[in-house]
């Protein structure tokens, strides 16, 4: 239980939808005073039906994001709010903002944020030319300036990042784990919909369809290497195993038409069921963690390092399959991993075999959970995050 000290409360401002987690866990702690900004045409679908969205002591949702307040970020209202707390936990766009307002910031980047925002040219290619181009210099230019004004960048160092960082001639700071909420994916939930398939293995694959090896989806950790999943359930198929796929059906795919003919030609249609979320919004937290529940097998993606789907799918208790950067992985978790390691169809088709056991699955399963929670809880992240900001003078 927390005790209060006599002292005045750290005042931490977040901004972004995917800091509502590491806010939530900030909250916990009644020495933190704690806010989290959300711009209201940005929030995903995961996060609309959350609770704590109601409650203005703690999350304000308004428009901060406009191309005025990019242009002129010092004049904007976000920057204003932002300026009134000790230290702000901001991603996405929020360099932009927290940089103009004056207050320390530490930058903890998503993705998109530090690997293609910056580079405009280096990301012409993942969008429609014209106008789009002058908005994505305008954005790119207060980002930069963002970045490099920030306390400390905290993500992991997998290329993606590190190379990107270095590029704006920063380093990394720090490694601030995802955090994950360990009850909503608790394995133990009852399940709306039962198991995913009949069969001998029912594999979950969320991730977006990204195969075509181009430079600069490999540069920044977008190259997903889906083929490999298709072409090993094809030699287990091959092999007797009774192996399912569900996979996502969403806009953002740019290979999703080259995924169903890789499908079709390796005659796995009757194999694969595409599930649609019904709304442009994509699914729920709940409804993903489901989907993860229904499943005996979650396989990431092969690209060299890890996100949400992997931690989801660990945190829900199911074995997970990917690829990721062994030293890496040894710099961030000397005590191991529990994902399955896969470079090639036939290594993914030995994995679905020998999962095929319930038992094997149970154990491996088991394992990636309480990793999770070692690791990634909510709780314990925030926790982690005080550290770092007290290392910072922030307590």
């Amino acid at each position: 239980m927390w005790r209060r000290r006599k002292k005045t409360n750290l005042r931490i401002a977040l901004f972004g939808p995917y800091m509502f987690e590491l806010a939530v866990g900030l909250r916990e702690n009644p020495d933190n005073e704690v806010r989290l900004f959300l711009d209201e045409d940005t929030i995903p679908r995961s996060l609309r039906s959350e609770p704590a969205l109601d409650d203005p002591g703690f999350v304000e949702v308004g428009p901060w994001i406009s191309t005025r307040s990019i242009l002129r970020p010092r004049s904007s209202e976000i920057a204003k709010r932002l300026g009134g707390f000790d230290v702000a936990l901001v991603t996405e766009l929020g360099p932009i903002f927290a940089a103009a307002s004056r207050v320390p910031f530490v930058f903890i980047p998503t993705g998109w944020d530090l690997t293609c925002g910056p580079f405009p040219v280096r990301s012409r290619s993942s969008r429609n030319r014209g106008v789009n181009d002058l908005s994505a210099l305008a954005v790119a230019y207060r980002l930069r300036l963002g970045i490099r004004t920030a306390i400390g960048i905290w993500g992991a160092p997998f290329a993606p990042f590190r190379t990107a960082a270095e590029r704006l001639g920063r380093q990394l700071t720090d490694n601030l784990p995802q955090p994950i909420d360990m009850a909503l994916f608790d394995p133990g939930r009852e399940l709306v919909g039962g198991r995913a398939t009949e069969g001998d293995i029912s594999i979950f694959h969320p991730s977006r369809m990204m195969m075509t090896e181009d430079r600069f989806h490999v540069e920044t950790g977008q190259w997903k290497r889906n083929d490999l999943l298709f072409e090993g359930v094809a030699l287990a198929v091959a092999d007797g195993i009774d192996a399912r796929i569900r996979l996502l059906q969403r806009a953002s795919s740019p290979d999703q038409a080259r995924a169903r003919e890789m499908i079709e030609d390796l005659k796995l249609t009757a194999q694969v069921e595409w599930v649609d979320a019904g709304t442009p919004d994509g699914f729920t937290w709940s409804e993903l963690a489901d989907l993860y529940r229904s499943s005996d097998l979650v396989v990431d993606e092969f690209g060299g390092w890890f996100g949400l789907v992997a931690l989801e799918g660990a945190a829900c208790g199911r074995p997970v399959l990917n690829r990721v950067d062994p030293l890496v992985m040894e710099e961030l978790y000397p005590d191991g991993y529990p994902f399955l390691q896969a470079s090639d169809a036939e290594q993914v088709a030995e994995v679905i075999v020998d999962l095929v056991d319930p038992g094997r699955r149970r154990e491996v399963g088991e394992a990636s959970r309480e990793w999770v929670l070692r690791h990634h809880d909510r709780s314990v992240v925030a926790r982690r995050t005080e550290s770092a900001l007290a290392g910072l003078g922030f307590s």
